[in-house]
């Protein structure tokens, strides 16, 4: 039975840490960032190749795309090379619903650009880069990781780490898994602690596979040069009153910072300092942060204090041999969420949502969601009225919390 409990608990991080990642990544909603533009009378621009002494080569394609809530209803190509980089498409189609999209794929590399994203489509520049399998360019300049929830009943954390990785060479880097000494050292990769279970990543990289893989888990995604951001979650079992995490920094760090609200835990480690608090939703942060790690540095640091479960559920964990008394299913906040976060990991740059109560009123129902899986924990109410008024509880919670698809 605690087996199913736990396992339904770490299918998602709640609510806190859907409102952290939606702050962290709302710039990156180009749906919800502009209005549909209406189409122009002319597309056109110029490719350039940005890879020193590399030119366009000869019948590089440009793909243009109309398309509609049904997929793609028109496609044309341009062809440019070298000496005539240019391109130009014009009989557009003027028709409400119909939206247009500019794709090309270079060195293994696929990309595009939502025309109603731009404010001057004929004028648009399409940059691509030489590749190359070496990782000596690839370095992290922030590494974020924020604990928003902690479930003490279980001693069970929800984590989400933001990466801003960076490309400071000319070429996009790609992994080369032909070659003979391909390992997962040749690859984009992060470290997570032993033991996390329910990871789920996404990122604004181009298209490519996750791998997990001993210390972590790593990606096949080709990295292009400049910043792109890296979003990834897990939770983790801890044991005592603390949690302790070691860091293997594969490509250095320019800053490193730990996020965790004051009442669920304090940082602990090496290069580690309080500076100050930040504001996630409708949620307080401390923060602790270090700056200048070269690459390959093992960073350890600990959260400590750490809720615990209530007396009667550590009296029964005292019991040598016993298996831990499970009254009823005191999900708590998480089995209210579940699959919430998870869902918009995958697809936070298609879809939002539309919160009918606030973010202060949801929360003090949250609040409420806790305080009585605690008071059943605690034996003070049997399970039919803890599931009756929990039932209407998460109704209320939940309310309005719908998904509206935004257009391709």
């Amino acid at each position: 039975m605690r087996s199913e409990r736990v396992n339904r608990l770490i299918t998602a991080i709640p609510v806190l840490a859907l409102l952290a990642m939606i702050v962290l990544f709302s710039a990156m909603d180009r749906d919800d960032a502009l209005a549909q533009r209406p189409t122009p009378e002319r597309i056109a621009g110029a490719v350039r190749n940005d890879t020193e002494g590399a030119e366009v080569p000869e019948d590089f394609e440009i793909a243009l795309l109309a398309i509609t809530d049904d997929g793609v209803i028109e496609q044309r190509a341009a062809l440019v090379g070298p000496d005539d980089p240019t391109f130009e498409f014009t009989d557009l189609i003027h028709e409400e619903g119909v939206r247009y999209r500019l794709a090309w794929e270079y060195q293994g590399v696929t990309d595009s650009i939502f025309l109603e994203d731009e404010a001057a489509p004929a004028n648009l520049p399409i940059v691509i880069h030489e590749a190359t399998n070496s990782l000596e360019n690839i370095r992290v300049s922030a590494h974020a990781t924020i604990v928003p929830t902690v479930a003490g009943s279980d001693r069970l954390m929800g984590v989400l780490d933001l990466v801003t990785l960076r490309n400071d060479g000319d070429r996009t880097f790609i992994p080369d898994p032909t070659n003979p000494g391909f390992t997962g050292l040749n690859m984009v990769r992060f470290s997570l602690p032993e033991g996390y279970q329910e990871l789920a990543v996404d990122s604004v990289l181009p298209q490519g596979q996750l791998l997990e893989i001993g210390t972590g888990f790593a990606m096949t995604n080709p990295v292009p040069p400049g910043e792109h951001e890296i979003l990834y979650s897990y939770a983790i079992n801890y044991s005592g009153d603390s949690m302790n995490f070691t860091r293997s920094l594969a490509f250095g760090a320019d800053e490193v910072r730990v996020l965790v609200p004051p009442e669920l835990g304090t940082v602990v480690g090496e290069g580690l300092a309080k500076t100050r608090t930040t504001e996630l939703g409708d949620i307080t942060y401390a923060e602790y942060a270090g700056s200048g790690y070269e690459p390959g540095f093992k960073m350890n640091f600990a959260i400590e204090d750490l809720p615990q479960p209530g007396f009667f559920k550590r009296m029964n964990e005292s019991i040598p041999g016993g298996d831990v008394v499970v009254f009823g299913f005191p999900f708590l906040i998480a089995a209210a969420m579940a699959g919430l976060v998870v869902y918009v990991l995958a697809t936070n740059r298609r879809r939002r949502l539309v919160l009918a109560v606030s973010p202060t009123e949801r929360m003090d129902i949250l609040q409420r969601i806790v305080e009585l899986d605690e008071r059943l924990e605690a034996g003070e109410i049997d399970d039919i009225e803890h599931r009756s008024q929990r039932d209407a509880l998460t109704a209320r919670a939940l309310a309005g919390m719908e998904d509206v698809t935004s257009a391709i």
